[in-house]
């Protein structure tokens, strides 16, 4: 396609969708109905969209500076509202390298197939944006990916929770996502289903991968093997239990997430080494020296953030009768 016939399928792109600011919330309600971040700063970036001005130049566009192909579309927080059939003119931009449509509300429609014949596409991201039923299986035919986020489909207001449909990946399509995506670094899968799919399965996901978001399902017992992990988000997914002791064999760990979940486990003398740096956010406290056989908290010690480099157990409930502890936790290991 030319340029030009590039700016027209986005216009009739746009023209397929209606604007509505209610699309694009600041914050969205999970399972949990607990509040997830959703668009910091939201705006119809195609309302500015003009026929009569090249499309390089419209908000959320990017052009190749020598073919004039578009290859960037981000359209992320953007009011959009509607369903994306698999004959929108979206799928005529055969030349996009990175497609970003969060935070926008696709109405509980599918994900189409034709998301699979963006063969040049690096990074793709459909997370928080109402989509719903099983992702396809021409997502894993993506080979050239780098980032995909499917994450938090499943957050929606409370007129639409009784349509909701699990945003779902099937073994056949994780398998061939395991064996094609091979250039993965970075995963969001947080709020999927994907119960269907063995936890081990993980362990063979792109060795080149350094960011990996979980949904409620399990946590892999074999998790320390995927080595080259920098971050490792595990939170608002009502995890219970002992945490892995391998997460901490991770070598390249900087950022693990816990908030919202009821784990316990112990540190490793390594970690509370002083060359190790353990920090929280101000709003975080800790709970020290907790005996895990006891069932009340209100002898549990809050320690100051910042402070965990000298403890040598964790916890991270939720909240709790004896305490008002923060519902969110996340742990920055600065080496």
């Amino acid at each position: 396609m030319s340029s030009n016939s590039e700016c027209s399928a986005l216009l009739h792109f746009n023209h397929s969708l209606s604007l509505n600011e209610s699309a694009s919330p600041p914050f969205c309600e999970n399972a949990y109905t607990i509040n997830i971040q959703m668009c910091e700063n939201s705006y119809p970036k195609t309302g500015s969209w003009k026929e009569d001005k090249d499309c390089c130049t419209w908000d959320g566009v990017v052009c190749d500076n020598s073919t004039r192909h578009v290859i960037a579309l981000d359209l992320s927080c953007s009011w959009l509202y509607g369903s994306i059939p698999s004959n929108s003119t979206l799928f005529l931009l055969r030349h996009l390298r990175s497609l970003n449509l969060a935070g926008n509300d696709f109405d509980l429609s599918l994900i189409s197939p034709e998301f699979g014949k963006f063969q040049s596409l690096t990074h793709l991201n459909l997370s928080n944006s109402l989509f719903s039923g099983e992702i396809p299986y021409e997502i894993s035919q993506l080979s050239s990916l780098v980032s995909l986020d499917l994450s938090y489909n499943g957050n929606l207001g409370s007129y639409k929770r009784s349509q909701l449909r699990s945003l779902s990946i099937e073994t056949p399509v994780w398998k061939r996502v395991i064996g094609n995506l091979t250039q993965l670094r970075e995963l969001f899968l947080h709020d999927a289903d994907m119960h269907s799919i063995t936890p081990n399965s993980l362990m063979n996901l792109s060795s080149s991968l350094t960011t990996l978001s979980l949904p409620e399902w399990a946590i892999p017992t074999s998790i320390g093997n995927l080595t080259q992990i920098i971050k490792l988000d595990l939170s608002d997914n009502d995890f219970s239990g002992l945490l892995p002791s391998s997460i901490f064999d991770l070598p390249n760990l900087s950022i693990l997430g816990l908030y919202n979940n009821q784990l316990i486990g112990s540190l490793p003398n390594h970690m509370a080494k002083p060359s190790r740096k353990w920090s929280s956010p101000p709003t975080s406290s800790f709970c020290q020296n907790w005996d895990k056989d006891e069932a009340s908290l209100s002898t549990c010690n809050l320690l100051h953030p910042y402070s965990l480099s000298s403890s040598s157990s964790f916890m991270v409930p939720k909240d709790t009768g004896h305490h008002s502890l923060p519902s969110w936790l996340v742990l920055l290991l600065l080496k």
